[in-house]
């Protein structure tokens, strides 16, 4: 069995002397792993990296082996996780949740966003919103999907400002009268695209989706949010830049 597509190296793991364990998401094949062998002479130790935009071609004598990789280098993206903290933690963050993407699921929707956020990791405007949009979209693929288009109470699909952490429907400003402190906030950029954006917009997206990352996702694998997560959380909070 044959398989050919662009993907984004999601990990790359020792698995024994002569060959890598790697993890892609494909672009229309869903999340794939194999092995890749180890050569210096063909230089791929600099193509495979995690981040990289790769052409890979998939072989395995039977759809339910391992496999092999082979790969050629599309875009790399080395650079950008070496000389930045920050990106690196992007980089970690969105990788650890890939890696308890179910393998071989349909997800294009999620490798799309994930390019364009890797593609912006230097606007430091533009990427924070991507990654909160990252997170809600991957909540949704896994199943657990929130509905932010009409409140919970009244069913108006106006002044929508809350969101229930029982149901994760969103609720508007009327509903939410008296039960506010019971209630996550819902931003504005999760229902339209203002001109501006503040610090605490982002702080409150992020509360959002890390609520719903840790009830519906992360407690069902056992697993707790990453760390680069926290710390990427934490530079938000403290990069004044963010303010403007």
């Amino acid at each position: 069995m044959n398989l050919n597509d662009e993907g984004i190296i999601i990990s790359l793991k020792k698995f024994s002397d002569s060959a890598s364990l790697m993890k892609v998401l494909t672009k229309n094949h869903g999340i794939y792993s194999g092995l890749i062998r180890l050569s210096k002479k063909n230089g791929n130790m600099g193509v495979n990296v995690p981040g990289n935009v790769i052409n890979i071609t998939w072989r395995a004598r039977l759809s339910e082996h391992l496999g092999f990789f082979n790969s050629e280098l599309i875009k790399s993206r080395s650079s950008l996780y070496l000389n930045s903290s920050v990106n690196l933690e992007i980089l970690n963050s969105i990788c650890a949740l890939l890696d308890i993407f179910p393998e071989r699921e349909e997800c294009e929707e999620i490798y799309l966003l994930a390019n364009e956020l890797f593609n912006n990791l230097n606007d430091i405007f533009i990427w924070p919103i991507l990654y909160i949009k990252f997170e809600l979209l991957f909540i949704e693929k896994m199943g657990y999907g929130l509905d932010l288009e009409s409140c919970a109470v009244n069913g108006s699909n106006k002044n929508l400002s809350w969101v229930s952490p029982k149901s994760g429907r969103a609720v508007s400003n009327e509903g939410a009268i008296g039960w506010e402190d019971r209630l996550l906030r819902l931003p504005n950029f999760f229902k339209e695209i203002d001109n501006f954006i503040s610090k605490e917009d982002l702080i409150d997206g992020l509360k959002l989706t890390e609520f719903f990352l840790n009830k519906r996702v992360y407690s069902q694998q056992a697993k707790n949010l990453p760390s680069s997560r926290i710390r990427l959380v934490e530079y938000i909070k403290n990069n004044s830049v963010m303010n403007g």
